[in-house]
This record gives structure tokens, C-alpha cells and sequence, in this order.
């Protein structure tokens, strides 16, 4: 058997009160015995669903906390993997090189750990003092003073400009477009959206 749902119980009792005006005085007990009935299980069925908003609120939370949980349980072992992989890499070179300039391996049953030289990397001593044809700026502005930097060049300089951008995000700053239309403004692309609804639980 299908459970009855809010909707339905909401229906019911909306009907029993349309028609309290109309039951026959030799109904209204009757009438009044299966109105106190049908809104003893609406009010209970409210209560039902409020609460379980409230578990799937507590859910939420829930999962919140162990999403930061494991994040940092996660950035743990990692610290924890680096420490020893370290360790092992030291242990390795400080048994030095056989006579073919190699460094020895620590060989388990079923692991066997070598060393082996990494890509030479940058270490940025000084960021300030890097040239700035090594930097690459993020910025965010808005979008009417990029469109004036770019079209105050000309078209050679505005075209190489363009060239150069590697990523451009763009966002719609709501707020303001929703400014703009409520004070009788057009903006093109952009609509309200109305007769939409949120839940208000006390």
C-alpha cells in the first residue's frame, strides 16, 4: 500500500474544512470526529517531514565534517609518505656508489627501493627580483576595464595582447544585473526569475 503523502492529507483536510458549512446537523459529529482525525494525521505527517529535513540538514553537516576529516587525514599521510620516502632516499645515498658509480638498492621480499636522480627544478630565492617576462599575472577586474585596456591599443598591439592571454574566466556578477533590471534597466542576456518559493521551517 502506497503511503499517503503531505499533499494528500493537506487535500483532504482543505475539503473537510470547504464543506464544515454544509454538513447536515445530524453529521456534525461525525463530520467533527473525522475532521479531528484528518488533522491529527496532517499535523503529525508535518512533523514527520520537518523532522526529517532536519536529518537530511544533519546529514549535510555530517558529511561536511568528514570531508574535512579525510582531507586532512589525507594531507597526513602524505606529510607521513614524504617523511619517509625522504628518510629512505638519505639512507640509500649514504651508502654511496659501487664501482659503476650506482647506488645500491634495498631490495625486500616484494619491494625493492632505488634512488634515481629528479629533473633539475627552480627554487624562487627572491620572487621579487625575477624578471617579469617569467611571471604570468591573476587578476580579476571588471569586465568594461578589460574592454577599455584592449581597445585602447591599436589593432597589431590589441592582437598580440589577445594572443598572449592564456585563460580568461568570466563571471556574471548577479548582483548588480539584478540592481540594474529592478531599476528598470534592460540587460541583454540576463532575465529575473520570479514566482519561485523557499521552505521557511521554524
Amino acid at each position: 500500500m502506497n503511503a499517503v503523502t503531505l499533499y494528500d492529507l493537506e487535500s483532504n483536510l482543505v475539503a473537510l474544512m470547504d464543506t464544515e458549512d454544509i454538513v447536515p446537523a445530524e453529521q456534525q459529529a461525525e463530520f467533527e470526529a473525522e475532521f479531528i482525525e484528518a488533522l491529527a494525521k496532517t499535523v503529525e505527517k508535518r512533523d514527520r517531514v520537518g523532522q526529517f529535513l532536519v536529518h537530511c540538514e544533519g546529514q549535510q553537516a555530517t558529511i561536511d565534517a568528514e570531508i574535512k576529516r579525510l582531507q586532512a587525514l589525507k594531507k597526513a599521510y602524505a606529510k607521513t609518505q614524504e617523511k619517509i620516502e625522504d628518510y629512505i632516499v638519505r639512507t640509500i645515498q649514504g651508502f654511496g656508489t659501487d664501482e659503476k658509480g650506482k647506488h645500491r638498492k634495498l631490495e625486500g621480499r616484494t619491494t625493492v627501493f632505488g634512488i634515481r636522480a629528479c629533473p633539475s627544478s627552480v627554487n624562487v630565492t627572491d620572487e621579487g627580483a625575477i624578471p617579469a617576462e617569467y611571471k604570468t599575472l591573476t587578476i580579476t577586474v571588471p569586465a568594461t576595464a578589460w574592454e577599455a585596456v584592449a581597445d585602447s591599443l591599436d589593432i597589431d598591439e590589441r592582437a598580440k595582447f589577445l594572443s598572449s592571454v592564456k585563460k580568461c574566466e568570466v563571471a556574471v556578477d548577479k548582483k548588480n544585473v539584478k540592481s540594474a533590471i529592478e531599476s528598470g534597466r534592460d540587460v541583454a542576456g540576463a532575465a529575473l526569475a520570479t514566482g519561485r518559493y523557499s521552505l521557511v521551517r521554524k
